[in-house]
């Protein structure tokens, strides 16, 4: 497909746009072939967890397991059918997992840019993305930026991700490679919590969480990736969070 083409604006949360997407309108599901689609760890869970399948399965009937070009940290992408390079999720009346679909697709057509600048301030702009096929852009329905995430039920979503995010800050500012070891650790928090639970439950964290925050964990997966987030925080970045939080 065609690369798609930033608009130059830089929108806010209050900032309005006209854009509407629906069964009927002549570009529906284009959307869904040959994209690169990558999956935050929420994103993978959450359609894991839609699927009712293990991790394992998941990635060797939908993902690609690759390290990052830039960060060098383990990421899952969707594996597109070989036959038309469709999403394996797209059928003819649109997306099978439609309430759990990833991030970028509720997204689209803004994306979102968030992290810290130079002086490690926190930082969120949005900016509209187009593409040649998309007709989308020509609805005239305005809506704003908080409308919109709100409408598409990106809140959670944006909130891991920005968890994540530290962890991308952190692993930038680490003058080191990755052990095996830690990128294992890594990839079981992000990409396979049936192999971290096991961790939080022999009591081998309890010195770094609370008991409430360890029974929480194992009770819900959402707070168990939470946790395990925090951990790798905790223990593989924690001289770079310590560094940035003495700024």
């Amino acid at each position: 497909m065609d690369q798609p083409v930033f608009d130059h604006r830089e929108l806010t949360l209050d900032d309005v746009f006209e854009f509407a997407c629906y069964p009927g309108i002549s570009c529906f599901n284009l959307c869904c072939y040959d994209v690169n689609l990558v999956l935050s760890p929420y994103d993978f869970l959450r359609l894991r967890r839609a699927l009712k399948i293990p991790s394992r399965e998941f990635i060797e009937k939908f993902g690609e397991l690759h390290l990052g070009d830039v960060t060098q940290l383990p990421v899952v992408s969707v594996r597109m059918n070989v036959h038309d390079f469709s999403c394996p999720f797209l059928q003819k009346e649109g997306c099978s997992v439609y309430e759990d679909r990833p991030s970028s697709c509720r997204t689209y057509p803004l994306a979102r840019f968030a992290g810290r600048d130079e002086e490690g301030r926190p930082f969120e702009i949005y900016r509209i993305i187009r593409e040649t096929h998309c007709k989308g852009h020509f609805e005239k329905r305005p809506i704003s930026v908080k409308e919109w995430i709100k409408e598409q039920g990106l809140e959670p979503y944006y909130a891991f991700n920005d968890l994540f995010g530290e962890i991308v800050f952190a692993r930038n500012r680490l003058d080191r490679p990755l052990s095996a070891d830690e990128l294992d650790r890594i990839y079981i928090v992000c990409y396979e919590l049936e192999r971290f639970r096991p961790l939080v439950e022999s009591g081998e964290l309890k010195d770094l969480f609370s008991a409430e925050e360890i029974e929480s964990a194992l009770n819900d997966e959402e707070e168990l990736l939470k946790l395990g987030l925090n951990w790798l925080k905790k223990t593989i970045f924690r001289e770079v969070i310590q560094e940035e939080g003495g700024k």
